[in-house]
């Protein structure tokens, strides 16, 4: 082979290498199945990752358990439309609303999101933000996750604020 086509050949298929590899169930996510990530910004900031369980809660609510129960970790419940009252997620994005206007009527396309993570020593409360989730099957939902939290702390005079970023695959028990 010609060396001024050796060269391009080589590069043309490092990428192609490179673009399958990234391909597939486990890596668009990156996380395994059953597991999360999530990276925690401002008056803390730390990375938490461990196991993601899906279960239902009251009603057709959806709860999201990240990281083990007796241990740091983040809890989401959302209501999704659409389910014909059976509680599985559904695609789509869920934006945080106020804990008590999560079984309120709706008008948007998908109801709201509450968030709250609980840290050794403090709690925060979604404020702002959404999850994204892009897969959703039988005891099974994927997805990624940007949340603005406030510390839940009534004693204190200002309340501390963080970002929290990552990517779930959770899966039912």
């Amino acid at each position: 082979m010609p060396r001024c086509l050796a060269l391009p050949l080589s590069l043309t298929g490092l990428c192609l290498v490179l673009l399958l590899s990234g391909c597939g169930d486990a890596s668009d996510l990156g996380v395994a199945a059953g597991r999360y990530r999530l990276q925690i910004q401002g008056a803390v900031a730390d990375t938490l990752a461990g196991p993601a369980v899906l279960r239902s809660a009251r009603d057709t609510r959806v709860g999201l358990e990240l990281g083990a129960r007796d241990g740091p970790g983040l809890s989401m419940a959302f209501t999704p439309r659409g389910t014909g009252g059976a509680p599985d997620a559904a695609t789509g994005r869920y934006d945080v609303v106020r804990a008590a206007l999560l079984n309120a009527p709706r008008t948007d396309s998908l109801p709201g999101l509450v968030a709250f993570l609980s840290l050794p020593d403090a709690r925060f409360e979604a404020t702002e933000g959404h999850v994204s989730i892009t897969r959703a099957g039988r005891g099974a939902v994927g997805g990624t996750f940007t949340l603005e939290m406030t510390e839940q702390a009534p004693a204190l005079p200002t309340s501390r604020t963080i970002r929290v970023t990552g990517s779930l695959r959770a899966r039912r028990p």
